[in-house]
This record gives C-alpha cells, sequence and structure tokens, in this order.
C-alpha cells in the first residue's frame, strides 16, 4: 500500500466526535482510516455501523491478519488493541495501556513504525492522556500531528495534552478537520522511512502481546527503575526515558501515563480503604458479640474486650472518614471506558 494512512483516537465523547469527521470524507477518499475509541470490553461494537450510517466510507471491525484497503475505516474491536503493520492488521489482547484496551498508544505507535512520515495521527475529545505518547510516535517517525481544538470537545484533557506535548500541525474544530484530511490524503508523501527508533518498535512488539527477555532487555536500556509499583500487577514499574511525558511499563507490559498511573493508585487507595474499613467493622462486631457472651464476673476478659470494641470503634469511624475523602478531585475525570450502541 502507498499514500497516506489516517489513525483517529478518541474516548469520552469520541462516537460523536468520530462520527462527525467521518461525515466530512467522500466515498472516493483514497486511504484507510484506522479509529481507536475507548469501550467496554463487554460492548456488542455496534460502532463500525454507527459510523457506516455517518458518511459514505464502510466501516468495519477487521479481522485479524487483513490487508488492509483504502477507502475504509477499521474500528479496533472491544478488548483488543488494533495494530497497523506494512500492508495488514495485526488485532491483539495485548497487555493493557493506560487501564485500557483498545488503547489509542498502540494504535498510533505500531502505525508510525511501519508508515513513517505517511502516517497522519488524529486526537479528539477524551479524558486524561492516553494518545500522546502516541502522537508523539508519528511525529518522531515524520508524519502529521491534528489535534481538535479542546475548546469544543466533550471531555478536553485528551487534545489539551496532545498539544501541549507534541509539536501538532493543525489544531481545529471537527468542521474544519474534515477538509484538512482530504488535502492530505492526496499529498504525496514517499515511501522512504526514517531509521528506525528502538523504543517505538520494541513497544509496538508488547503491544502485539510478544513479551519476550530479549525486547524486555532491550526495553530495560531504554528506562529506568522507578520505585513505583503496577496497579494492575504489582510488578515494578519502570519509567520511560523521554523528557518530554511521564510514563510507565512494567514487566508484564502494562504501561501509563503519569497521570493515568495517578488515578489507578487513587482507585487502589479507595479499594484499600474499603477494605480496612470492613475488616475493622468485623473485628468490632466480633469483639462485641465475645462481650455479650463472657460472664459477668469474668471482669479481667470483659474488661479487654470493651477496650477492644472501642479501639476497633474508633478506628471504624476513621476509616470511614477516610473512605469518605478518598475521591480526589482528578478522579471525576477518570478515564472510564464509553460503552458504543
Amino acid at each position: 500500500m502507498t499514500g497516506r494512512i489516517f489513525v483517529i483516537g478518541a474516548s469520552e465523547g469520541g462516537i460523536a466526535a468520530i462520527s462527525a469527521l467521518i461525515a466530512q470524507l467522500p466515498a472516493n477518499f483514497p486511504a484507510p482510516v484506522f479509529v481507536a475509541q475507548h469501550i467496554n470490553a463487554s460492548s456488542l461494537g455496534g460502532l463500525p455501523r454507527i459510523l457506516g450510517r455517518a458518511g459514505c466510507l464502510p466501516a468495519v471491525h477487521p479481522r485479524n491478519m487483513e490487508m488492509i484497503r483504502s477507502g475504509k475505516v477499521y474500528v479496533a474491536p472491544p478488548d483488543m488493541h488494533m495494530l497497523v503493520q506494512p500492508g495488514y492488521v495485526c488485532l491483539s489482547r495485548g497487555p493493557r495501556e493506560n487501564h485500557v484496551r483498545p488503547a489509542v498508544d498502540p494504535l498510533f505507535r505500531s502505525a508510525a513504525s511501519s508508515y513513517g512520515a505517511a502516517v497522519v495521527g488524529v486526537i479528539l475529545t477524551g479524558h486524561l492522556d492516553d494518545g500522546t505518547a502516541g502522537l508523539m510516535a508519528v511525529k518522531d517517525r515524520g508524519g502529521i500531528a491534528i489535534v481538535q481544538d479542546h475548546a469544543e470537545a466533550v471531555a478536553p484533557s485528551m487534545p489539551r495534552s496532545a498539544h501541549a506535548h507534541v509539536c501538532v500541525d493543525h489544531c481545529c474544530t471537527l468542521s474544519e478537520m474534515g477538509a484538512i484530511l482530504v488535502n492530505l490524503a492526496s499529498d504525496d508523501v514517499g515511501s522512504q522511512l526514517p531509521n528506525a527508533n528502538p523504543l517505538i518498535e520494541v513497544e509496538t512488539r508488547m503491544a502485539a502481546g510478544e513479551l519476550n527477555l530479549a525486547d524486555w532487555s532491550q526495553f530495560a536500556k531504554l528506562s529506568a527503575a522507578s520505585g513505583l509499583s503496577c496497579p494492575d500487577c504489582s510488578s515494578a514499574l519502570f519509567e520511560v526515558r523521554d523528557h518530554r511525558v511521564i510514563r510507565f511499563r512494567c514487566r508484564a507490559g502494562h504501561a501509563f501515563t503519569a497521570r493515568c498511573l495517578l488515578e489507578q493508585q487513587a482507585r487502589a487507595r479507595e479499594k484499600a480503604i474499603a477494605r480496612l474499613y470492613g475488616l475493622l467493622t468485623e473485628e468490632a462486631e466480633l469483639a462485641r458479640r465475645l462481650l455479650d457472651s463472657t460472664a459477668a464476673d469474668d471482669s479481667r476478659l470483659r474488661a479487654a474486650l470493651s477496650d477492644r470494641v472501642s479501639e476497633a470503634t474508633s478506628k471504624v469511624a476513621q476509616a470511614a472518614q477516610w473512605l469518605n475523602t478518598s475521591a480526589g478531585p482528578g478522579n471525576a475525570a477518570a478515564a472510564a471506558p464509553a460503552a458504543d450502541a
């Protein structure tokens, strides 16, 4: 395949935004379009139907190893990363990135790895910052970066982060974006790829589920121990050596930006406090039962149990206070995958 390829990433509010963008592309659009929208693993997978009705281009969930065709919209299926390889699509249940699968970053990185300067990366509405590192990879390989104007985005965090960290070529509204994509699609970008980027290559293989010692050894040279642990599997996290954005990956391949990791830590903290609250409540209840069943003349044991009840009850109240205040202000904008129709 020659010519441009387009990769689009979105999260909260993305279904409407992607539909509005696809609706602007003509039936003779001369390039393939790849879409990664955060969706629940249990989604019925109706996004291709929605996009097919929104515009003139056919939209599908691709099959693994399906050959790429121009003028077609490929949508990442629920619970699968979609990766672009030279001439075909690869589907993977590789490690989640930013706690989601499909994620935007693996799609963008794989496209950059395979097609270099021919790639046009588009970041639309969404919470947090999935897609920022992927758009960096697109630019690092000579591609074009486009970001939705965050002032019109339902959830401005994703486009705002991309705009803050990447030297974007176009920041525009959805109504302006379609014409830009059409103009870029007819560019003659040539076929020469820039030099390979080791970090992009190894992270693309990890997203494909190719976890092996050789790749980890290579990744370890491009990262440093962070002193933090993975919220998904509790293994050690390593910080990627990239001064532009802070992000991490564990040995099992789970990857996080700093913002996403902070949100996951807050969720883990809330779960831990809830568990502590439950344990303390059970302790207070059991001590109370023992106190009630202890003979009245056993003053020493009754005094000890009474103290235990008082101590546990006080700790229950403290844990309840922690639990009620454990959801920080950032949690309201957590990157919960949106379910498509």
